[in-house]
């Protein structure tokens, strides 16, 4: 029996993904050129940054296929399901999140979240300038 589960545990774990963000709320804010979005994670965290779903980073974004985001200004990130806070740092195509390090005091600096990291829940809001 423990075998059993054992074994579906770690099929749980290999199948786990890597996080996914979609900003399912996008409000233009200036015309089409400034737009406000709340997007929303799902998944682990993967090293490096997780990238967009949906329609990709022009359209979760700018709320367009035929537009880029040229800046992109993030609040921090919290997950109401894992209860733990982020600082988010958005890099063309992907979001990074930033934590404590484990040795924290005077003079540490944020290091990246560790891959495997749920963030299931994880949300955030962020003005974004797009063309």
């Amino acid at each position: 029996m423990w075998r059993r589960l054992t074994a579906a545990m770690l099929a749980c774990a290999a199948t786990a993904g890597a996080a996914t963000w979609t900003c399912p709320r996008r409000t233009e804010v200036v015309t089409t050129t400034l737009v406000l979005v709340y997007c929303q994670a799902s998944g682990t965290y993967t090293t490096g940054g997780d990238a967009l779903g949906g329609g990709g980073s022009n359209t979760e974004l700018c709320n367009s296929a035929n537009r880029l985001p040229t800046d992109v200004v993030v609040s921090t990130a919290g997950s109401a399901v894992t209860g733990e806070g982020y600082v988010v740092a958005y890099r063309p195509g992907h979001f990074l999140l930033l934590t404590a390090s484990g040795n924290p005091g005077t003079g540490q600096a944020l290091t990246e979240l560790a891959a495997g990291t749920s963030i299931d829940g994880a949300t955030f809001s962020a003005l974004v300038m797009c063309k």
